[in-house]
């Protein structure tokens, strides 16, 4: 199945998301939409989605020795994590002021209560943070484990644990049924449950329904475009109407990613197969060169932008604006520029060359020939 151009726009679209609502929850204004965060919590919700689906799409399509993609997912995601991890460290201390100075907005207790919590701590939060594994561990021993340093790394923990276990989770969905496999699964459901009240919100096995979504995203779109007569008979347009009506009757914004991810789905489906103007018109919209610029730099955005806000907070003192919308119009305005400036000189000379770097590894060495049974091994 050849690579989905569309998600890339998603991608870049949910991280703009992301930042918006972390500035709206900036400054003191009010209304349904702004009561936290602009609900761009259900924009990482996607996130995970989307990375069920792409993680799934990877080992599809290239199966390969366990050592050699997990070096390569190291390397795509730990360089620009761990510079802007260091920057966030340098700045503990000012940021903690700084928040401490802010408006009024409906997560500066939370924000000043977690950089308290990092200064507190900071040798072990700087410990846990390195290895990318702090959701692994319980917010009882280490307070704020999840939002030290740098807030939003809490999903990169996510990210990384999925990346790790990713090949046995794919192998015992993508393998046939046996007993041993059902016993399997159970015991991966009791584990999960024993121990997930314990650890952090990025655990895991709090997200496993959503990365389980991507994943049954993947083969089914795989599947469909493999002409699967089940699937291919299957009425698109009409399952994703009482899917939507579905999502619309439980009457709670909860709902949003799961519409968000369907409707997507419906669109990329359809533009492939040729189902109508509409589709192939959204396609080309996400296909564009701007979004696809965008959705390109979607990491480096995510994790550079609250740095960004924290400097344009740094600096809102002294322009005098005491209107709430005033300041969150300067506040958007510095932090949306500062970033895609910041993400793109990240991208082009963090991301991107590392990324070359581990598209390279194991090229130079030969490959000595194996088992055509193989790929289902290194799936576990």
């Amino acid at each position: 199945m050849k690579y989905v151009r569309e998600f890339e726009a998603l991608r870049g679209m949910l991280a703009i998301w992301v930042l918006v609502g972390h500035v709206a929850s900036a400054v003191a204004i009010h209304g349904r939409l702004f009561q936290e965060r602009f609900y761009n919590e259900y924009a990482v919700d996607v996130f995970i989605i989307l990375s069920g689906f792409a993680i799934t799409a990877l080992i599809d399509k290239r199966p390969e020795p366990y050592r050699l993609y997990i070096a390569r997912r190291a390397l795509r995601i730990f360089p620009a994590y761990l510079f802007y991890l260091a920057i966030s460290v340098a700045v503990a201390t000012i940021a903690l002021r700084i928040w401490t100075a802010s408006p009024d907005g409906s997560m500066k207790a939370a924000r000043i209560g977690i950089a308290a919590d990092t200064l507190a701590y900071w040798p072990w939060h700087l410990l846990a943070h390195l290895t990318g594994l702090h959701g692994l561990v319980p917010p009882g021993r280490l307070p704020s484990t999840d939002y030290a340093f740098l807030g939003q790394a809490w999903s990169i923990s996510l990210e990384w644990q999925f990346y790790l276990v990713a090949p046995l989770l794919i192998g015992l969905v993508i393998r046939p049924v046996s007993w041993q496999r059902i016993a399997a699964l159970i015991l991966l459901v009791l584990a999960v449950a024993t121990v997930s009240p314990k650890l952090p919100q990025s655990f895991l096995g709090k997200w496993l329904v959503g990365f389980s979504i991507g994943i049954g995203s993947f083969y089914f779109m795989k599947y469909r475009a493999l002409g699967e007569p089940f699937l291919k008979a299957l009425p698109l347009p009409q399952l994703w109407l009482i899917g939507i009506i579905l999502c619309i009757l439980q009457r709670s914004v909860a709902y949003l990613p799961l519409a968000i991810w369907l409707t997507a789905m419906l669109v990329i489906i359809s533009a492939r197969e040729g189902r109508g103007d509409i589709y192939e018109r959204l396609s080309a919209i996400a296909c564009s060169r701007p979004l696809q610029w965008l959705g390109g730099m979607a990491y480096s955005l995510y994790l550079s932008h609250m740095l960004v806000l924290l400097f344009a907070l740094g600096t809102l003192p002294s322009l005098g604006l005491s209107s709430p919308w005033a300041q969150a119009a300067y506040l958007l305005a510095v932090t949306l520029v500062g970033t895609l400036i910041v993400s793109r000189l990240s991208h082009l000379y963090i991301e991107k060359p590392f990324h070359e770097f581990g598209r390279n590894l194991g090229k130079s060495a030969p490959v000595a020939a194996e088992p055509a049974d193989v790929p289902e091994k290194q799936a576990v």
